[in-house]
């Protein structure tokens, strides 16, 4: 697979520096901030970094080329830095997108939040594709609604854009002219996408003149005004043929789980990137600590429609061969199998959800696929106890080995250059995971080597490796501010 990620460039197609949403949007409103955070992925030379805002019309907002303390923006080798947009008092109010540059490669990842109604997210970025894929859109289903946020890459050329929705039922397009550098969104909450009906389905986002697209896909249920019970929001970047596989690892997946902090539960959506039908087998294994004990189960033989979509959620009973259920309790991970034709490839997103967390605030969180690991893995943006609000932020990192070899696996944490204690690092050695095992590594927990913690108030990052030659890792990573009432998640950046 294409590593999307390890590039000198990525692009985020939705920025905030506090602003509240417009009313044409299916983002509410309150303050919408976002923070951006970008690991030199180079072990061996220091990356210099300039972010480039861009105005919806495409034009040049502002370059970004200092931190907000005005010191070059750089990052060490492995290391990070965090461009956190509302402390930077010359960037106005405003909806934005951003093309991130360095001279080294990057791993970028963009979070925005909006406190204000319990809601945030983080995103991985992307370079454009012709054709990006969109496997959950919702309309009309308890509170979900989807905004596709869609940036135009090209320089010069204006591009005629077009959202494909199906559903299995029907098809519908929408479109959209954006201008070179530009910026739009279809958005299921507006009137016009009514046509939909009651709609989980998928989308495909194209344009006439075949420009590559950058896409940011905001999964929100707002319930109610404010802090309200059960608003949730899930971001993910749109997925491309470079996602696509014909298998796919699903690292992370919960039917319902429950524990101190609610019940998770998780959904998968599964989508065909070819014009042919495919048909799939779903494998689902517990994780070695998951209540369930050892488990397998599967669900075989699932056809899915040229460019169309199949949802499994894992609460639903009698999803399985033979109308069998994963069992509650059950923590573990995925494997997406297309079993004909030879040439099928498929991409797959995950929703978790937990309505009950935060006294029933609720949180939510998602992640795409994996069809390939890497022997190496970038968390550009990790937390260790970091006071925020009326709580503090806490990740979780779960590393899955997905080859067929035992990988012996190291986590070294770097600290970002402004906490009070810049010059810290950790590390955990000597982890051993044979094919399929996963580890989780709870940052609030001593995960170190010796018993020992990772620091109070600390933020930075963690770079993986894997000491065998060949072996394939794959990440994702939650913070969870339940203070706040709110979840994160993004996928581990392969550096291959």
């Amino acid at each position: 697979m294409k590593n999307i990620q390890r590039v000198a460039r990525a692009i985020l197609v939705i920025l905030f520096a506090s602003v509240g949403a417009a009313p044409t949007s299916a983002l509410p409103s309150g303050t919408w901030n976002t923070g951006i955070k970008v690991q030199n992925l180079s072990f061996t030379s220091s990356a210099n970094i300039i972010v480039t805002l861009f105005n919806q019309d495409g034009s040049i907002a502002y370059t970004l080329d200092k931190t907000a303390n005005n010191n070059l923006l750089q990052a060490p080798p492995g290391g990070s830095v965090e461009i956190y947009l509302p402390n930077y008092p010359n960037v106005s109010s405003g909806k934005y997108s951003a093309v991130v540059s360095s001279d080294q490669p990057i791993g970028v990842i963009a979070t925005h939040t909006n406190y204000d109604y319990g809601l945030a997210d983080s995103y991985n970025g992307m370079e454009g594709a012709t054709q990006v894929y969109v496997p959950y859109v919702y309309h009309n289903h308890n509170y979900w609604s989807t905004e596709i946020f869609v940036q135009n890459t090209s320089d010069s050329v204006v591009a005629h854009v077009y959202a494909t929705f199906s559903d299995g039922s029907k098809t519908l397009q929408f479109p959209l002219v954006l201008p070179p550098h530009g910026m739009g969104s279809f958005d299921t909450s507006r009137p016009e996408y009514d046509v939909l009906g009651w709609f989980i389905g998928s989308a495909i986002i194209t344009s006439t003149e075949n420009v590559p697209l950058s896409v940011l896909v905001n999964e929100s249920r707002i319930v109610g005004a404010g802090n309200a019970n059960g608003n949730v929001l899930v971001s993910f970047r749109g997925l491309t043929q470079s996602d696509a596989g014909k298998r796919v690892v699903l690292p992370s997946l919960y039917k319902e789980f429950s524990g101190v902090s609610g019940t998770w539960r998780s959904g998968i959506k599964i989508q065909n990137t070819t014009t042919s039908s495919v048909t799939v087998t779903v494998t689902f294994l517990a994780d070695p600590d998951s209540p369930t004990g050892p488990w397998m189960g599967k669900r075989s033989n699932l056809n899915i429609p040229a460019l169309g979509s199949v949802e499994l959620y894992l609460r639903n009973a009698g999803i399985l061969d033979g109308g069998a259920s994963i069992p509650n309790m059950f923590k573990g991970y995925g494997i997406i199998d297309v079993i004909e034709p030879t040439d099928g490839k498929v991409v797959a997103t995950v929703i978790h959800t937990n309505y009950e967390a935060s006294g029933g605030k609720g949180v939510a969180v998602g992640y795409f696929g994996m069809a390939s690991g890497a022997s190496r893995l970038s968390f550009p943006s990790l937390y260790g106890r970091w006071p925020s609000g009326a709580g503090q932020w806490v990740s979780g990192i779960k590393i899955q080995n997905i080859g067929t070899i035992t990988a012996t696996v190291t986590v070294n944490f770097m600290s970002d250059p402004d906490i009070s204690n810049p010059s810290w690092v950790g590390q955990r050695s000597g982890i051993l995971l044979g094919p399929g095992q996963a580890i989780e590594l709870y940052l609030a927990n001593p995960i170190l080597d010796g018993g020992q913690y990772v620091p109070p108030a600390w933020k930075g990052s963690a770079l993986v490796t894997c000491s065998e030659p060949g072996c394939e890792l794959v990440g994702t990573v939650i913070h969870a501010n339940y203070g706040r009432n709110v979840a994160n998640m993004y996928m581990a950046i392969p550096i291959k």
